[in-house]
């Protein structure tokens, strides 16, 4: 059985704004409760995702809100089973933000872990990455989660206009 985890990421409503980006200012309260909603439901009720935004400052990944544009960040994403029994087909749908361009070949995943791409917005996905695409759009699919653990998955990005 596959189980959907939907998200709307703080990054997911990102656009310029001058210089910089406020991801604070991005993010909706409305879209926070219906992602809490969807955690709150069976069978993803004991299921943890967090997103973290870095940015690599004199050689170390800084957490950042706000980025210049023409500048590089991480996206990460955790995921934690806090159920005392494995999970198996949780889905992360992870959608590029506006104003960040995915870097071809750098999604990577802990576990076992599948990546599919789409280049409109998750509608078809393939899982065999082509350099030369603009991906809107990750997912990545867990086959299996033991119970109490966590893992990672993420990718790169230039912020732009």
């Amino acid at each position: 059985m596959r189980i959907l985890l939907s998200i709307f990421f703080i990054f997911a409503l990102l656009y310029p704004m001058g210089n910089t980006i406020n991801y604070d200012e991005q993010y909706y309260q409305e879209e926070i409760n219906e992602v809490n909603q969807a955690v709150q439901e069976n069978p993803l009720k004991n299921i943890i995702l967090e997103t973290f935004v870095f940015q690599n400052r004199n050689g170390k990944n800084i957490p950042v809100k706000r980025v210049e544009v023409g500048s590089r960040v991480v996206y990460i994403n955790r995921v934690i089973n806090s159920n005392s029994e494995p999970r198996s087909g949780i889905v992360v749908k992870n959608p590029i933000p506006k104003g960040a361009k995915y870097i071809n070949g750098s999604a990577i995943c802990d576990g076992d872990c599948i990546i599919s791409y789409s280049t409109d917005g998750g509608a078809t996905l393939t899982q065999n990455e082509n350099r030369d695409e603009t991906y809107n759009y990750i997912e990545f699919l867990f086959k299996n989660i033991p119970a109490y653990k966590e893992y990672r998955m993420g990718f790169r990005a230039i912020i732009h206009k």
